[in-house]
């Protein structure tokens, strides 16, 4: 179940480049905000994406508006039609664009920085069935999204694996 106030992050690309932005609405004072809903989950809109999509719009920007004195919908351009000028794309919408199974960014849940089992222990997570090729994103095993995590355990490995060479 999509959560009432659901998590997400905002940001504001064109505030820092209005390069995206068509020059007659940077000169209106226009800009772009991009919301990054977190804990969407591909089966949740797998049924009846377009409702489902409609109301995870709904409760993001209720999010939002828990934390401002206004509600964002007053600050939103209106296209002709007289509707927000809001574009969502749900897991499904990005599966379905790019390929990226379930529309995961992230190539799968993040996981916990330490070993989850025996497995695991004393490996740095990023392993793969090639020699010399490791994963250093999302799909590692610890870490993920933007944590870092799968980054430093590759570099760690790879001097590691140095190390043990000399």
């Amino acid at each position: 179940i999509l959560p009432e106030k659901t998590p997400c992050e905002i940001y504001c690309h064109t505030l820092t480049d209005d390069s995206i932005l068509a020059p007659d609405l940077c000169e209106q004072g226009f800009h772009t905000m991009t919301l990054f809903g977190l804990d969407a989950p591909w089966s949740l809109f797998a049924r009846d994406n377009y409702d489902m999509r409609r109301e995870a719009e709904r409760r993001y920007l209720a999010s939002i508006n828990q934390w401002l004195e206004e509600p964002i919908e007053g600050c939103l351009a209106v296209a002709r039609d007289g509707r927000p000028c809001i574009e969502s794309k749900s897991p499904v919408d990005i599966e379905d664009a790019l390929g990226m199974y379930h529309g995961n960014i992230f190539h799968n849940a993040p996981t916990f920085p330490f070993a989850e089992r025996k497995d695991q222990v004393g490996s740095w997570g990023v392993e793969t069935g090639y020699d010399n090729v490791f994963f250093c994103g999302s799909s590692a095993l610890r870490g993920g999204a933007v944590s870092g995590i799968p980054g430093h355990n590759a570099a760690m490995k790879v001097l590691e694996m140095m190390a043990s060479s000399q």
